[in-house]
């Protein structure tokens, strides 16, 4: 788990709700991290060799793009976070091998903590905090943003549904992980919350 998050026991305490555990949350173990900014006049030839190699096009939209092993989520014109399972701090070397002359990349492996999140009321759950429209049509699975949870400052990106219910995967800087997990258990509280174990490759 990452340094700061006690809060844990809280969280797992309110599992016990009479409601019953309508969200989930884990934190994602083991990711590697790296952000991908395209150097100058090189977004085109970036996108030639991340499709060859991974084949996937680099989204031009805040949208994730998979691959079987990594994943590429827009953040803004030329600019990308990759994250890969079981990675941790090898992604970001290896994708500076693979493609360093053509992008910028430095390793978020150890900056940020991302969660996963689901359950019949997550949207209920995320709309406290999140100020952007999380409903189907305006945010499907695929879709990306950049925004803030509660005033902290957040990568969010939907994945595919889980048993029927909607997922989310958000990043925070680790530094703010645990006023997330703060404020997401008492977000949950009155929905009751089933903290499962972290998610591992």
């Amino acid at each position: 788990m990452a340094e700061g998050l006690s809060s844990r026991a809280t969280l797992a305490d309110q599992a016990t709700s009479t409601l019953g555990s309508r969200v989930t949350i884990a934190e994602r173990a083991e990711l590697g991290l790296a952000t991908l900014r395209a150097r100058k006049d090189q977004d085109a030839a970036l996108r030639e060799i991340v499709q060859q190699q991974h084949g996937v096009s680099l989204p031009q939209t805040p949208a994730v793009a998979r691959a079987d092993a990594i994943a590429f989520v827009g953040l803004g014109p030329h600019h990308w976070l990759a994250v890969a399972d079981g990675q941790s701090h090898r992604l970001a070397p290896s994708l500076t091998s693979a493609f360093g002359s053509l992008a910028s990349i430095v390793d978020q492996s150890g900056g940020y903590v991302v969660f996963s999140v689901g359950g019949s009321a997550i949207r209920d759950v995320l709309a406290k905090g999140v100020p952007i429209d999380l409903h189907p049509r305006a945010f499907p699975p695929g879709t990306a943003a950049t925004t803030v949870v509660s005033h902290i400052g957040a990568i969010i990106w939907r994945n595919d549904d889980q048993n029927a219910q909607p997922c989310f995967d958000i990043a925070v800087f680790r530094s703010l992980s645990h006023s997330f997990w703060r404020w997401f258990s008492d977000a949950a509280a009155a929905f009751g919350c089933k903290v499962k174990q972290q998610q591992v490759p």
